[in-house]
């Protein structure tokens, strides 16, 4: 088949260019119509009805995640001026479009004994907003007024240690953004207006304000992915083209696998595009992907080609052998990638089942861009060469280079002691095997983030001193009409919000109970009252009277229960500690709603928020791709034994391509880098990068073996013929990856060190353990290739 493909490209090389010329061009032009859609809202989709009920939730009470937070930070947030300008802004934030309401310590309000309406401490400005020119500056707050603010605000738990810190060293503005408002860009075109708002200020003397929150934490992580992407892959490129230009100093050597690299990317590019895909939070990697297939695959086929030249073969007929026997190995190492990406369909995860066959195509371009257009482009260029023969050298002598001479010596040691080497590896796989066992499957919104990155510290101090901005939400549900103004469900309800503010990771509790509380302190201007219960619904009427909002409001008990108080909420505010520690909270709400609201309560419960949602399907994401990954596996050792027509062979490879995986493992624990949305992606790439190598070196070792009659001459023939492409490969993309070291951004940082850590793994596996497995294992049971019988010697 590939000798007629041979044919094929040599015989239509020219239309072979104008071809690929043409689809290049095209999928330029369809390029700049790639959308981006970071949002992290796909990964729900596909777990069930988790995610539609959450939109639900949201449609009733709003959504607690959607809040943009100005955190201000001074020596005393109770001064004045600073109070002064904590007013005026957050007024002037209910102005900007898509806020639906903004709040502070200095415009919420609260039942208080000398002012049973509800009315803010410092009165409420609203009408003056629509004649007041921007910004919205009002009467400076007074020493009195703002002394009188501090004894208030510092005594009411709903505002202490949620509006404003116990020590007043900082206090927060806390803007209600529209719940349709759920993009990126959208989301970043907010934040603009919101820091322009800010802007129009001048801050008190040692007074700072800082935008944070989860709507301006997703758009710094997705301006980071960007930024990461502008900077970061065209300076890979740029690294590359130079070890490229080293290693074969000629133009085919370094055009013709950075074109077949740019098509195939281009192509996918398109193909997204004409299936109105956009790249998202885990398809980013498909260039990376992309790039590594393709330059790997390349430089094999331009190894063979010159390794052709060099036994004396014409250009053309070195062309023809190159496309011959890498084709049929780079068509293992593609198809086999390929299928372990397929495999991802098992996943729940619709964006997981989309990245599968979307990576699948890529890689099926790449491989098409290598037996084809490389070959075409070659044939105009002079051969690449790695050696340079004297001119009285007989063609017929076959030189030995030096880095393949330094292969086959290290070849001949390895298997001089294959017992020795083979104890070694097992000795050190058990050792990585133990530090793999300290990897923790977590995840973290903060883990993006160095711990002195301006965002990681505003969010901690949010947590440190204030409520968090990570929500989980408790909603309570019941087919009878005011079902929750009844005395023994309110007991359940404080039963239960006690329990959960007893938790480590849990920082603050908000229901229904508190207004009541607040209304019920006011009216008997004993702060003492506030715990106390009402018993009976038509105390819970009385206190009901103090709250002056429609009952359609958002704001005060009407965000915490329905206006025919059938559906009441629980709003638990959380520590960033992780999916592993939200999920185990959620495992000890679920067992306290139980005991609290049994069948005949009448009740139904359930747990949403963001910190959940995205908890149970972050962790179902990272599960989905281990068993998709270890799917593949076996996948990809079936198929080397039905394709290489030995079970021996399937075996034999099975060592060697855990291996690098293990070393990742390995290093991760030993690190403390947990397994999360980044670096599990790392595994799907890596995993693809140790077949490719193990399979190059498996086809040649086959093409070899019928050659000799000795097995280990077969083996020192395969380094001569296969080792120099894995090397030179695994040190060009350690090269090239150690570029992404110098990134501030941690996703970025961990895919660089990660990846050059399977690739690393993946050299020593297939140029260490892999001849020596061949040669105990094919020694002892000879493969049926030949007639004449296997020696080891």
């Amino acid at each position: 088949m590939f000798d007629r493909l041979a044919t094929l490209v040599l015989k239509h090389r020219l239309a072979t260019i104008i071809v690929f010329a043409f689809i290049t061009l095209a999928s330029l032009a369809l390029a700049p119509r790639i959308n981006f859609n970071f949002t992290p809202q796909q990964l729900f989709e596909g777990r069930g009805d988790d995610a539609s009920y959450r939109e639900t939730f949201a449609e009733r009470f709003g959504r607690e995640d959607n809040l943009i937070i100005v955190l201000i930070e001074a020596p005393d947030v109770l001064a004045p001026p600073v109070v002064t300008f904590i007013r005026d802004l957050t007024y002037e934030l209910r102005r900007v479009e898509d806020i639906v309401d903004a709040q502070s310590l200095a415009t919420i309000a609260i039942p208080r004994p000398d002012s049973l309406s509800s009315e803010p401490f410092l009165g409420d400005l609203s009408n003056q907003l629509a004649s007041a020119p921007s910004p919205f500056r009002a009467t400076p707050v007074s020493v009195d007024q703002a002394g009188e603010l501090g004894d208030f605000a510092l005594n009411e738990p709903l505002i202490a240690g949620r509006l404003i810190s116990l020590d007043a060293s900082s206090a927060i503005v806390a803007a209600r953004i529209d719940t349709r408002l759920q993009d990126v860009n959208d989301l970043r075109t907010l934040n603009e207006r919101v820091a322009e708002r800010l802007a129009m200020y001048e801050l008190p003397p040692d007074t700072t304000a800082t935008l944070a929150g989860v709507p301006p934490l997703r758009v710094e992580i997705v301006d980071s992915l960007r930024h990461e992407q502008l900077i970061f892959v065209p300076l890979t490129a740029f690294i590359y083209l130079l070890v490229l230009i080293f290693l074969f100093r000629s133009p085919g050597g370094v055009i013709l696998p950075l074109g077949t690299v740019l098509i195939a990317l281009l192509t996918t590019l398109a193909m997204l595009v004409l299936t109105d895909y956009p790249i998202n939070i885990i398809n980013n990697v498909l260039p990376t992907l992309i790039f590594v297939i393709g330059i790997s695959d390349s430089i094999h086929m331009l190894t063979r080609q010159a390794e052709e030249v060099e036994a004396g073969r014409p250009h053309s007929e070195a062309i023809r052998q190159m496309i011959r026997h890498t084709g049929v190995a780079c068509l293992l190492t593609t198809g086999t990638t390929a299928i372990g990406f397929l495999s991802l369909f098992s996943a729940e995860t619709t964006i997981l089942r989309n990245f599968g066959w979307q990576a699948a195509c890529g890689v099926m371009f790449a491989y098409l861009a290598t037996i084809l257009f490389l070959p075409a482009g070659l044939s105009f260029m002079r051969p690449a060469r790695r050696i340079h023969p004297a001119p009285d050298a007989p063609n017929a002598d076959r030189q030995i280079p030096t880095l393949e001479r330094l292969l086959m010596r290290a070849g001949e040691v390895l298997l001089s002691r294959p017992w020795t080497v083979l104890t070694v590896s097992l000795l050190a796989s058990g050792a990585l095997i133990a530090q793999a066992s300290n990897v923790v499957i977590d995840t973290q919104i903060l883990e993006v983030f160095s711990e002195d990155h301006p965002t990681f510290i505003s969010t901690r101090t949010l947590e440190d001193d204030l409520s968090g901005i990570l929500p989980i939400e408790i909603s309570l549900e019941s087919p009878e009409r005011d079902r929750f103004k009844a005395p023994d469900v309110l007991a359940s309800i404080d039963t239960l919000q006690r329990s959960a503010a007893l938790h480590s990771i849990v920082l603050s509790t908000e229901s229904p109970l508190d207004y009541l509380g607040a209304a019920r302190a006011a009216i008997t201007g004993d702060p003492g009252q506030r715990a106390r219960l009402p018993e009976t619904p038509e105390q819970v009427e009385q206190l009901l009277l103090l709250i002056s909002d429609a009952p359609d409001s958002r704001s005060g008990i009407h965000a915490f229960v329905t206006s025919d108080f059938r559906n009441a909420r629980i709003l638990l505010r959380v520590r960033d500690a992780g999916a592993k520690a939200n999920l185990k909270l959620a495992r000890e709400l679920h067992a306290n709603l139980q005991d609290a609201f049994p069948p005949e309560s009448n009740i139904s419960y359930r747990l949403t928020g963001d910190a959940y949602v995205a908890s149970a399907a972050l962790d179902s994401f990272i599960r989905d791709l281990i068993v998709s990954i270890l799917l593949a596996l076996g996948l990809i050792l079936l198929l080397l034994s039905l394709v290489f027509r030995s079970i021996k062979i399937g075996i034999i490879s099975l060592l060697p391509n855990a291996l690098p995986l293990l070393m990742t493992l390995g290093y991760m624990g030993w690190a403390g880098i947990n397994i999360n949305t980044t670096t599990i992606i790392i595994f799907a790439i890596s995993l693809g990068i140790a077949v490719d190598d193990s399979i190059h070196f498996f086809a040649r070792f086959i093409e070899e073996l019928p050659r000799t009659d000795s097995l280990k001459d077969a083996i020192l023939n395969t380094y001569f013929g296969a080792g120099r492409a894995i090397l030179l490969t695994s040190v060009l993309l350690l090269i090239g990856l150690s570029v992404l070291t110098l990134s501030d951004f941690v996703p970025t940082q961990q895919f660089g060190v990660l990846t050059a850590m399977t690739i690393a793994g993946a050299l020593v596996a297939d140029l260490i353990i892999l001849p020596v497995l061949l040669y105990l294992v094919l020694g002892r049971f000879p493969l049926n290739l030949r007639k004449q019988p296997i020696t080891t010697t």
